[in-house]
């Protein structure tokens, strides 16, 4: 039988919260292994937590070695999100190896995570977050947070609570090639008719401040990040600057710093407009509400 190559941390016995002194341990625990489908299916079910394979073990973006699993949750608390109904795509019924419902699903409110394993390792950490980015564009439900590099997932409820599907079968990487190429071109053409819709100066502060409550901090890639604290200095100089340290949730003084340094006729990559903020923000599921 065939293995493949995934880091398994822990069993966790519940979420960790955001300062919780284990979270310095916890990054470093996971350990490289080479593992059949079932035994992956195994782990998940005893509650162990996985990820990609760092180098050195320390789960950061710099360290990335290589991933050969994708993931998508499906948050949406109804029957969209039940294993049964995500059985029923056809893309997830030929391709997906490990169904299962999450630690936070209950019956009233299901949630499930769906994990494909991958024929060929993704040796780079860009082209992995291109393969998770282009999945999640082929699933509109899915939570558009899973495009970190080294993002681990919770593994079922402790104490085998949680519906395991395990499926023999495998994601080719050809496939996962194709599907970037047609998410990077769409997505091409849509950023374009988005930002030629929100010219400089056709926007409102209060319409900025609306699109970026759909743009999550923390969810996205660090270009992006950046991309969206440029375009507020783009649009609105100096006086976005508080707008732009309300949303972006840094460390102290980190926005300032990046903002002092932007030029307003643009940086290396180019000039980034507001239309930028705006294509973002509708990938996360905003709408404008004025014409």
């Amino acid at each position: 039988m065939d293995t493949y190559q995934i880091a398994i941390g822990p069993a966790l016995t519940g979420k960790l919260l955001p300062g919780d002194p284990y979270w310095r341990e916890f990054n470093g625990a996971f350990k490289a292994q080479q593992l059949t489908s079932d035994m992956i299916a195994s782990a998940i079910y005893d509650a162990h937590a996985f990820t990609t394979i760092c180098e050195p073990a320390w789960r950061k973006a710099e360290n990335y070695k290589l991933g050969q699993h994708l993931a998508l949750d499906f948050d949406t608390e109804d029957v969209r999100s039940t294993i049964p109904q995500l059985l029923k795509d056809a893309f997830i019924a030929r391709y997906a190896s490990i169904l299962y419902t999450t630690p936070s699903h209950s019956p009233d409110k299901p949630r499930a995570r769906v994990v494909f394993l991958l024929d060929t390792p993704i040796m780079q950490a860009h082209n992995y977050t291109r393969a998770a980015a282009a999945l999640l564009w082929l699933f509109g439900t899915a939570d558009r947070q899973c495009k970190d590099p080294v993002r681990f997932f919770y593994g079922g409820k402790p104490g085998g609570a949680s519906e395991v599907e395990w499926r023999p079968q495998v994601l080719p990487l050809s496939v996962v090639r194709d599907i970037i190429a047609r998410y990077e071109t769409t997505g091409k053409r849509e950023r374009q008719r988005v930002q030629r819709t929100f010219q400089a100066g056709n926007a409102s502060e209060q319409e900025i401040a609306d699109a970026l409550k759909a743009i999550p901090p923390w969810g996205i890639d660090y270009d992006e990040w950046l991309a969206v604290l440029m375009a507020l200095h783009s649009e609105l100089g100096d006086g976005g600057l508080t707008l732009a340290e309300a949303w972006a949730d840094g460390q102290p003084g980190e926005v300032e710093r990046k903002w002092r340094g932007f030029r307003s006729v643009g940086n290396a990559s180019g000039r980034v407009g507001i239309g930028t903020l705006f294509a973002l923000a509708k990938a996360h599921g905003w709408e404008r509400r004025s014409a």
